[in-house]
């Protein structure tokens, strides 16, 4: 599974490119402001229907231009799929696999899982417990077929019953509500519980070869006192409820906790090695997926020389090539990624400069 080709049209200064993409390490380098992000958030785009850098599509359209257009050749179960989108400022998407067009990025997502990590990667650490939720979720959707139908119907109700309490309705509409929910929600808190299960020893196994030297532990929060159902955690609460217009209680207040001697992580880890711990997230979610799919997601890895040392980037370099995933890595200078472009002869390496993407070994053949 990996993207052969990739075509890039007016996103932000990449007004047009094309890469030949090799199946295991992408490696690119350039000045700051070059575009090499840029190709990360092609991906992203691809994959998520979103960037990763802003919330506003308009930003990233090349200035002057009416549209950005992303495009691969997309390799999976031996064969070509192409798939490609489209997306103007007034907010029309048009988005297209197999010639079929379609209106959601949903089926895109299903092809083509991505993992990104950049310099603010370590916020799953310290922002609040929607981020984890996010994490958790990623892995649920690629792994748990029912799993997306579930989380939908949990939003749903979710959605219904606030607004519910908003309004005032009477109680007995709160409280039909507040069964729906604790059936769609006793459902995801489950499969979250034991997606955790499962995930946990790959986590483990990553941290003892990054982080040797310290005992992160897991755990999950379901979101309300798992010692009772929910439903009677929501009935108990319905007056609260009522009185505040939300929900206090749910899978939508779930949390992975992160600790160190059971003290919050980010409390107790330097930054650089709260780094390390996303990245172990990241990369045994990756194992994970592939133990149950014989599928490896697509790593999108910004700016890495800057943000590991050279002993920690060859640590998570060996682990992405042993699990033969596709790696698309950014850095500024050409010798912090040499070292990866050697690990196998199949790498290739681009310069990237004012949004001009070159072959970088064709490039040093005339230079």
């Amino acid at each position: 599974m990996s993207i052969v080709t990739l075509q890039i049209s007016n996103l932000r200064n990449i007004t047009s490119a094309s890469i030949e993409c090799s199946k295991h390490f992408n490696l690119f380098f350039g000045d700051n402001g070059a575009g090499k992000t840029s190709i990360l958030e092609a991906v992203h785009c691809l994959s998520m229907g979103k960037s990763f850098r802003t919330s506003s599509q308009e930003h990233i359209i090349h200035h002057g231009e009416n549209a950005f257009a992303l495009f691969i050749n997309f390799l999976h179960n031996n064969a070509k799929i192409p798939i490609g989108i489209q997306r103007s400022r007034d907010g029309n998407t048009k988005i297209r696999i197999n010639e079929e067009s379609l209106s959601s990025a949903t089926a895109i997502s299903s092809y083509l899982p991505v993992q990104f990590i950049g310099s603010a990667s370590h916020r799953i650490l310290t922002d609040g417990p929607k981020s984890r939720r996010q994490f958790l979720d990623w892995g649920l959707f690629y792994t748990q077929p029912a799993f997306f139908q579930a989380w939908k119907s949990f939003q749903k109700c979710l959605h219904h019953k606030n607004a519910a309490l908003k309004a005032h309705a009477p109680q007995d509409e709160i409280a039909v509500w507040n069964n729906e929910l604790a059936i769609t929600g006793t459902a995801l808190h489950e499969m979250r519980e034991q997606y955790i299960q499962q995930f946990l020893p790959f986590f483990k196994d990553i941290m003892s070869v990054l982080l040797k030297e310290v005992d992160i532990q897991l755990s999950y929060s379901a979101g309300w006192d798992s010692k009772t159902s929910l439903i009677s955690a929501l009935s108990k609460n319905m007056f609260r409820e009522y009185h505040l217009g939300y929900t206090l209680h749910g899978p939508h207040r779930a949390d992975l906790i992160v600790s160190v001697d059971n003290l919050p992580a980010q409390e107790v880890l330097s930054q650089g090695q709260q780094k390390l711990v996303a990245y172990a997230l990241r990369l045994s979610q990756g194992l994970h997926f592939q133990s149950l799919t014989s599928r490896s997601p697509i790593y999108l890895i910004d700016d890495l020389p800057s943000e590991l040392d050279a002993t920690k980037r060859s640590l998570v370099t060996n682990i992405l090539s042993t699990i033969e995933a596709q790696v698309f890595i950014t850095g500024i200078k050409s010798t912090d990624l040499e070292q990866i472009l050697m690990l196998n002869h199949t790498n290739r390496m681009f310069h990237v400069k004012h949004g001009v993407i070159s072959n970088y070994l064709s490039e040093k053949c005339f230079t």
